[in-house]
């Protein structure tokens, strides 16, 4: 499980990818990005990474994730390859390994899951991941999360209010621009009544869309669907449906 496991070939994926870059760069000419400022920047992902090991060995995984956090927004912003992305997904996840958050670093093992180092983790975890889940409340509360993209987690949080419950929904759309000028955002707030796991948010009043979505809350997955609207008022791209898994309890 240690990252060393996989950490030395950094260097490898970085040394392929530079050559990438020069088919890259042309694209950020749109955004008023020069060829040169892109190209820093990605060379950067390698010094992110090797500043994250030196935290990782240290044992200090907080501040071992910013950067390796960044070493993924970059990677993925610079359009590596799958299995340099996929190593910046498993550093991030290996500092809450260790931080005994199984859950958070199931979710992002889970990005890229086919990716023999995501599958060799997971399998390492397997235990520690069932464990969690069977420590989860039945009831639906907990922090809920889907990947949005550039370390960005789309998150629905759910807190009982009297015999309902208060859910708060923050998204994201990261595209290719946004390590420069960040993602376009999103987000409601309401309080629902929840039925079995399941319930309804139809946007009005105060709302800025007219979107209706169906909520359906399992143990430790939350399924969101639109199903009906056609303007949820957020940012370009943004949505709410789609797959969360719960990263807390």
């Amino acid at each position: 499980m240690d990252i060393q496991h996989f950490y030395p070939s950094v260097r490898r994926f970085i040394k392929i990818d530079a050559i990438i870059l020069l088919f890259i760069t042309p694209l950020f000419a749109y955004a008023d990005i020069t060829e040169e400022e892109a190209t820093a920047n990605c060379l950067k992902i390698s010094e992110y990474s090797a500043e994250g090991g030196k935290y990782y060995k240290l044992k200090q995984y907080a501040k071992a994730r910013e950067q390796y956090e960044r070493q993924v927004g970059w990677s993925e912003s610079c359009q590596l390859g799958e299995e340099a992305v996929a190593m910046a997904y498993n550093n991030v996840a290996l500092t809450y390994v260790h931080e005994g958050n199984y859950l958070k670093a199931r979710a992002w093992l889970n990005i890229l899951p086919n990716d023999k180092k995501s599958i060799f983790n997971l399998e390492k975890i397997s235990d520690d991941i069932k464990n969690s889940v069977e420590k989860l409340s039945a009831k639906s509360e907990g922090q809920y999360w889907q990947y949005a993209g550039a370390s960005l987690w789309n998150t629905m949080t759910i807190k009982p209010q009297g015999q309902k419950y208060k859910v708060d929904f923050q998204g994201y759309y990261a595209g290719l621009m946004a390590m420069y000028y960040g993602p376009n955002i999103g987000e409601f707030s309401t309080v629902l009544e929840v039925d079995n796991g399941k319930a309804q948010y139809a946007m009005s009043g105060d709302d800025e869309g007219d979107c209706v979505y169906d909520f359906d809350i399992k143990k430790d997955l939350l399924t969101v669907k639109r199903t009906a609207g056609e303007w949820c008022g957020f940012g370009h791209n943004v949505g709410a449906e789609g797959v969360y898994n719960r990263v807390e309890f």
